[in-house]
């Protein structure tokens, strides 16, 4: 691979034995060739005031009681308006008061030297960056760390989240862990990535199944089903219970991190170098595979009970498109029902309307879904009551029942049509009608889920 100068600002320098040098901090492109500046971070201890300490020393040495008075004594004394740390310092100076330290570690930039073109074995870069390997135990050599013929075995836990870097000095990943064959040890390198999953939709599931029973009727569908603790209504038991009701389970994308590794793992002899990094002798195919999570083995545990018959699974039930139209207890069918009945005992003044209301709300099985239900209802039926009226008496209904019924109640028929068909029944009485199967509909609901 090739790379611009500026594209390597920022590299990783790793020496032969695998030890960190440093960073590329700039390319100089020189007669004799290209050189490389290199920095690292380095740790250096040094002794800094320690300022709860001070504050309490100077709460003593004054006889303040507290760290606000302590700032407006000082903020008084030195006649400013805020006091900060180093105005603390400067009044215990003053006072000749001995300020206390304490050691801490701070991170500094170490120049290092030169890094030269002929010095370098490979360079490349991966999606983790960019990487320089170094012919020669540079680092290695700095730190006094004798160089190594063989890379000994050592703890997982001394390797695990080392950087592993291959003999093209792409860097692959981390080491995850050891693993163990009869062939002997390897090493497992994986690297953090994003998956992308679709996953059940649980609000949209509950929204669907809530709208169609009551947590009661749920309860109880759980129960005959052989849930264990059916009260709980979890998400997960929620999610079964919807498969064997043949439920159409909803789903959205998830994004989530997670550990990618690669499916082949490096055979111990092939690790050349481990320091800082972990070396390789040879790459790996990007072959990458999600981190599976291991589950401890669980007991078997075996009945003594020879008589107990062993249980047969639920037959899971499968639902046609439409059943939601027939299920008891949902709010469809309570609506469907009522405006059926409606259609034949709605033209009864205020009993019809009551009676298909009420049959609307006890198929609900719940109040508030009871009372839509029947006013849903009341209203339907009185408007399909009348466009039926409308279509059938013109070609002879009126005639048709005053021949099959009997004649005292002739004149009664004949009324209820004519208001039927008055265009006054098609407001006022879908009103009423809507109205008085509400009450049938909240009445009976609220009976039902009782």
């Amino acid at each position: 691979m090739e790379f611009r100068p500026s594209e390597l600002v920022g590299a990783l320098v790793v020496d032969f034995e695998g030890y960190i040098y440093g960073h590329v901090v700039k390319v100089d492109i020189k007669p004799e060739g290209p050189v490389f500046k290199v920095k690292s971070l380095m740790s250096v201890q040094e002794s800094v005031p320690d300022i709860d300490a001070l504050k309490k020393v100077l709460q003593e040495k004054f006889s303040i009681s507290n760290v606000q008075e302590l700032y407006r004594f000082i903020a008084k004394e030195l006649k400013i308006q805020s006091v900060t740390e180093n105005d603390l310092i400067s009044y215990a100076k003053l006072k000749e008061v001995k300020i206390p330290m304490r050691e801490v570690l701070r991170e500094v930039e170490e120049e290092k030297p030169d890094i030269h073109l002929s010095d370098i074995e490979a360079i490349n870069r991966s999606e983790l960056g960019s990487c320089i390997l170094v012919k020669t135990p540079v680092e290695a050599t700095i730190r006094s760390i004798e160089p190594q013929k063989a890379a000994l075995y050592q703890k997982e836990e001394s390797l695990r989240g080392k950087l592993v870097v291959d003999n093209t000095a792409k860097i692959l990943g981390k080491v995850h862990g050891i693993l163990m064959s009869a062939d002997g040890l390897s090493v497992q390198v994986g690297k953090d990535g994003m998956v992308t999953k679709l996953i059940p939709d649980m609000n949209s599931l509950k929204k669907r199944i809530f709208s169609e029973k009551t947590p009661k009727e749920i309860i109880k569908d759980l129960e005959s089903l052989g849930f264990e603790q059916p009260q709980n209504l979890t998400d997960d038991k929620l999610l079964t219970y919807a498969k064997m009701r043949g439920y159409e389970i909803p789903t959205r994308l998830e994004s989530s991190k997670t550990v990618l590794l690669y499916k082949s793992s490096v055979p111990w002899h092939q690790i050349r170098k481990i320091g800082d990094v972990v070396l390789l002798n040879k790459t790996l195919l990007e072959d990458l595979t999600e981190e599976s999570k291991m589950e401890e083995p669980k007991p078997i545990v075996y009945s003594t009970d020879l008589t107990q018959k062993p249980s047969r699974p639920s037959a899971q039930v499968r639902e046609s498109p439409i059943s939601f139209l027939t299920k008891p207890g949902s709010f469809a069918f309570g609506v469907y029902a009522g405006t059926f009945l409606m259609i034949f005992v709605g033209l009864v003044p205020y009993i019809g309307a009551l009676f298909s209301g009420g049959v609307a709300g006890y198929l609900a099985r719940d109040w508030k879904k009871g009372t839509i239900a029947g006013f849903l209802s009341g209203l339907l039926g009185t408007v399909l009551i009348t466009i039926l009226l409308h279509l059938l008496m013109p070609i002879g209904l009126e005639n048709f029942l005053v021949t099959i019924l009997p004649i005292f109640t002739q004149d009664t028929i004949e009324g209820i049509l004519n208001s039927a068909t008055s265009e006054a029944f098609l407001y006022f009485g879908s009103l009423v009608n809507a109205l008085i199967g509400l009450i049938g509909g909240l009445f009976l609901g609220f009976f039902k889920s009782r």
